[in-house]
């Protein structure tokens, strides 16, 4: 009996144990699709992010990987109608026009490299206030001649500074040349002075003023790239110069730009065919005064203390207010509640013009 019922219990086990596997649960095997498995709860994802700015360039506000510790150079480039087209102004980091005398204006061309700048000109004579911005860039000053006080270093009438780097054309040729081609075309011998950037590179060099700086180059100047302003609509400004000479800047919605035009023509760069155009457009308003300057009557502008002014940048434009403390320093610009101004990143125009008169800004 004990024999049968020890049989009896073992076929009990097996039967069991039969049904155990047969409704047994498959085991789970990650990575593959079988039926009724258990899929791993994937890893949080996170969105990637951009790289912090660590360095931005001091004029146009463009991200570097390294700080800038170049040096400006400032060319003065002539502006009257029969002169152009100008050549290697769509290279320069920020453009400053200011009317002379006699209702016509000038520019300064600021370029942080000048590398790969081919041709730049027609080079024309310095004015004491063209040397006055150079210098709040610690820039040397790039011109053929120039006005009495101008080439005594006399910034403007209040101020002076007995030692200013610059390179005359007149006493170093071998930088510059004449355009012939532009003779034979009939335009004026005073409209055919060239340069390029290496020749300039060059004669830095030569007359040691120094390329570069021991620091990191600031001017003060924030940047942002997207600028939010409170102020009004403005998709075309207009600054009036004494002497009525405009230059006019039209917004283009696709690139965020501010296109220039003058003479009632768009503003070409001959060399390059592009339309000069800023992100920003800065009117920098300050007393003009005429004073006899050798045989002519020249234009002089206060550019140390405080000011009014304007800044226009997408679409926008506020009243701002400017000041600088001397000759030696850059300018700085606030709102009129006293916050800095931020400008958008790119590069920037700048009108100087008088308090009075006609000259003004106009916007719609």
């Amino acid at each position: 009996m004990k024999r049968i019922a020890v049989i009896a219990l073992a076929l009990c086990l097996l039967f069991l144990c039969g049904c155990t596997k047969a409704n047994e649960t498959p085991a789970t095997t990650y990575g593959q699709n079988t039926p009724g498995a258990t899929e791993p709860t994937p890893a949080p994802t996170t969105e990637p992010t951009e790289p912090p700015v660590l360095y931005r360039h001091p004029l146009t506000g463009e991200p570097l990987e390294q700080p800038y510790t170049g040096r400006p150079v400032s060319v003065v480039i002539n502006n009257l109608k029969k002169c152009l087209p100008q050549y290697g102004i769509s290279d320069a980091d920020m453009m400053y026009e200011v009317e002379t005398e006699g209702g016509i204006t000038r520019f300064l061309a600021v370029y942080s490299d000048l590398n790969d700048v081919k041709k730049i000109g027609p080079v024309r004579s310095l004015r004491t206030f063209f040397t006055s911005i150079a210098e709040s860039y610690d820039s040397p000053t790039i011109h053929c001649g120039g006005s009495v006080k101008g080439l005594k270093g006399m910034h403007d009438i209040n101020n002076k500074l007995s030692d200013w780097e610059h390179i005359d054309q007149r006493f170093n040729g071998k930088y510059f040349y004449r355009d012939t081609e532009r003779r034979k075309q009939g335009y004026a011998y005073e409209h055919t002075l060239f340069t390029t950037g290496e020749d300039l590179i060059k004669a830095i060099a030569d007359k040691k003023l120094g390329a570069t700086s021991n620091t990191e180059v600031s001017y003060g100047l924030q940047f942002a790239d997207e600028v939010s302003l409170t102020g009004e609509a403005a998709s075309t400004v207009t600054v009036t110069f004494t002497g009525k000479k405009t230059s006019t800047f039209k917004l283009d919605t696709a690139t965020g730009l501010y296109e220039a035009s003058q003479y009632k023509k768009d503003h070409v760069d001959g060399g390059t065919g592009e339309v000069m155009a800023y992100r920003n457009v800065l009117v920098i308003q300050t007393p003009q005064k005429r004073e006899h300057d050798g045989a002519y009557t020249r234009s002089y502008y206060t550019l140390t203390g405080k000011g009014e002014g304007y800044f226009a940048c997408d679409g926008k434009i506020v009243p701002i207010q400017w000041s600088r403390k001397s000759v030696s320093d850059p300018f700085s610009y606030s709102l009129t509640d006293g916050t800095p101004v931020t400008l958008g990143v790119g590069k920037s125009y700048v009108a100087v013009i008088g308090v009075s008169g006609s000259a003004g800004v106009s916007y719609k």
